[in-house]
C-alpha cells in the first residue's frame, strides 16, 4: 500500500469515527417509568384519572428537553384490581429496567407490590395509597397521599358533633380490604370514643352483581341517624340512589375514594348532600393548579379529579430526584427524595417525612348542585 493510499484509508476510518461518536451523542438514553393502576371495571377510575395526570407529567418533561437531556419514557399496565396481576405486572416493569413504578393506585394492590419492590430494591411512589399500617415504614414505598387516619378523626368528629349524628349504619367494600376495613376502624373507633353507636355494619364486595337494594334496606331499618359508605364512586352512588328511592332523606357520609366524576354522573341528584373527606379542592385558586386544571381539561377533556393531581404530582417528585442525581439508582433516588423532605405541590407545598410517608391537610367537601364545594 502507497503512502497516499495509507492516509485516504486513515482519513476515512477517522471520518467514521467521529460520525459514530456524533451519533452516540444524540441518541440519548430515556428514563423509563412505570404506572400500574386498575385500569379495567366499575373501580377503575380512579386509576385512569392517576393515569392521566402521570402521562401529563411525563408530556411536559419531555416537551421541555427531558430530564438532563433524557427523554422519559412511560409503560402503563393494568393489574385489573387483582393481586396476582398487579405482582405479575411490576415484574414485568422491573425486567424492563424501569427506575421507578408510579402506583399503584389502592391500598390493598400496593400491599401485594410491597414485597416484590422490596425485595427486588425499586421504587414505588404511589399517588393515592392512603393506609397508615403503610406508615412509618423504612422501606421502598413513598407516597404523596397522607395516611387517612387525620381524614377518619376529622368526619368522625364532624358526624358526632356538628351532625349531630348518634346513631350509625355502615357499608364498607372488601375488594379495597385494606383500605376499607382500615378507614371503618379508625372511623367506628373516634366516633365511639366521642359517644356515638354503630348500630349496624355490612360489608359487601364490588361487583355488577351486589344487591345494593337489599343492603340499603337493612341500613336504613336499623334507624340510624345517618349512614356511613366505604366504596368507591360507583358503589357509593348506587346506595344514594336506593336510600333516596325509599324516600328517606338520612344523611350519607363517605371517604375520598368516592369523590370522583362517577359519583356525579352515577348518582345524579341522589348524591346532592353526601359528605367526603380529602386533601384536593377542585375549586382551589392556585396559579399553578389553575394552569394545571386548564392544561389537562385540553388534554383529556375532563377536569382532574385528586387521583390526577396527586398522580402528576407523584411524577414530578420522581423527575426533581432524578434531575438531581448522577446515577438514577433507586437508594439514591430514594435518599434524594427524603432529603428535600418540603415539595410544591399544585395546592400548596406538602412534606414527605423520614418513612416516606406524605404530610398534607384533610378538609370536608358536600355535593351542591352537582359540584363539589369545600365546607369551611
Amino acid at each position: 500500500m502507497n503512502v497516499k493510499k495509507y492516509f485516504q484509508l486513515v482519513s476515512l476510518l477517522l471520518i467514521v469515527i467521529l460520525l459514530l461518536g456524533m451519533a452516540g451523542c444524540g441518541d440519548k438514553k430515556k428514563y423509563r417509568i412505570g404506572f400500574v393502576g386498575n385500569l379495567t371495571g366499575r373501580l377503575s377510575d380512579i386509576s385512569v384519572s392517576g393515569r392521566n395526570g402521570v402521562v401529563m407529567a411525563v408530556e411536559e418533561i419531555n416537551k421541555a428537553g427531558g430530564i438532563k437531556g433524557h427523554m422519559v419514557e412511560l409503560l402503563i399496565k393494568d393489574e385489573k384490581q387483582d393481586p396476582d396481576v398487579a405482582v405479575q405486572v411490576d415484574k414485568e416493569l422491573i425486567n424492563k429496567g424501569v427506575v421507578a413504578i408510579i402506583g399503584h393506585m389502592n391500598t390493598a394492590m400496593s400491599i401485594a407490590a410491597l414485597p416484590l419492590v422490596n425485595k427486588e430494591k425499586v421504587l414505588l411512589i404511589s399517588p393515592t395509597t392512603s393506609a397508615n399500617s403503610l406508615s412509618g415504614i423504612d422501606d421502598y414505598f413513598i407516597r404523596v397521599q397522607p395516611p387517612n387516619k387525620t381524614a377518619t378523626v376529622l368526619m368522625a368528629v364532624n358526624a358526632f358533633q356538628k351532625m349531630g349524628f348518634k346513631k350509625m349504619a355502615v357499608a364498607y367494600d372488601l375488594s379495597n380490604r385494606a383500605y376499607s376495613e382500615e378507614w371503618y376502624g379508625n372511623f367506628k373507633s373516634e366516633y365511639e370514643e366521642l359517644g356515638g353507636q354503630i348500630v349496624l355494619s355490612r360489608p359487601f364486595t364490588s361487583s355488577p352483581d351486589v344487591s345494593f337494594m337489599n343492603l340499603t334496606g337493612e341500613l336504613i331499618n336499623s334507624k340510624p341517624d345517618g349512614i356511613l359508605i366505604v366504596a368507591g364512586a360507583i358503589d357509593t352512588a348506587m346506595f344514594c340512589q336506593q336510600i333516596r328511592k325509599t324516600g328517606s332523606k338520612i344523611p350519607v357520609i363517605t371517604g375520598g375514594w368516592a369523590m370522583t366524576d362517577d359519583i356525579l354522573q352515577y348518582g345524579g341528584p341522589a348524591v346532592e348532600g353526601v359528605i367526603f373527606s380529602n386533601t384536593f379542592d377542585r375549586n382551589d385558586q392556585n396559579k399553578d393548579y389553575l394552569k394545571f386544571k386548564k392544561c389537562f381539561k385540553e388534554r383529556f377533556g375532563s377536569d382532574p379529579s385528586f387521583s390526577a393531581l396527586h398522580g402528576y404530582e407523584a411524577a414530578r417528585v420522581l423527575f426533581e430526584a432524578l434531575a438531581k442525581s448522577d446515577n438514577p439508582n433507586p437508594k439514591k433516588i430514594k435518599e434524594i427524595i427524603l432529603r428535600q423532605e418540603i415539595f410544591q405541590g399544585l395546592q400548596g407545598d406538602f412534606r414527605i417525612d423520614k418513612y416516606g410517608d406524605a404530610q398534607r391537610k384533610y378538609f370536608l367537601f358536600t355535593i351542591k348542585d352537582a359540584q363539589f364545594k369545600r365546607i369551611d
